[in-house]
């Protein structure tokens, strides 16, 4: 394990991203989910689709829990590419925000890195909703990000609200079944 990492991307608040939020209701109380969420393997929720590539494994880069702000991991995909993924914040049962960054799959060349969030809100006391939220900021030197705005609106039509929309839905569904059956 390496004694000291390369920091990750400086995250530009101001920077102009493309983003797509899904949201699923958990048939389980929101504790219990949260729970399982902590203990769920990314390679268990995040299968291929037509489009993109699933999650076979993950590499921990950082001592210590993986839920814990500054744990940094490789995310291993099954077309045989990574990325860098690092928890930014993490409140247990309500959400928790993670940057990715360096990835080597193909579809994501034109993506300087991504912030994903998932936040947990009680319906009634047997009923969650998860929100996921992914933000791609791209790369101002690659097609479609060097054509600025017409970029975004191009990567979020042709990639972001298409392959990525399915993604987050296989994803979201996963991550139901699987709460729903530890049940």
């Amino acid at each position: 394990m390496p004694t000291e990492l390369a920091p990750p991307p400086a995250v530009d608040p101001t920077a102009p991203m493309i983003a797509r939020t899904e949201r699923i209701v958990i048939e389980r109380p929101l504790g219990a989910f949260a729970d399982w969420m902590r203990t769920v393997k990314l390679e268990d929720q995040l299968a291929p689709t037509k489009g993109l590539p699933g999650v076979v494994g993950t590499t921990q880069l950082t001592p210590g829990p993986w839920d814990e702000p500054g744990a940094r991991r490789i995310v291993h995909l099954s077309d045989g590419g990574s990325a860098t993924e690092q928890i930014l914040e993490y409140v247990h049962a309500e959400r928790f925000r993670y940057l990715v960054w360096d990835y080597t799959t193909a579809a994501a060349r034109p993506i300087a890195y991504a912030v994903g969030e998932f936040r947990y809100v009680a319906l009634d006391a047997g009923r969650t909703e998860l929100t996921w939220t992914y933000a791609f900021r791209l790369r101002n030197d690659r097609f479609p990000g060097i054509l600025g705005g017409f970029g975004r609106w191009l990567m979020k039509v042709a990639f972001l609200d298409r392959a990525y929309a399915v993604l987050m839905r296989t994803t979201l569904a996963a991550i139901k079944a699987g709460g729903e059956a530890a049940a």
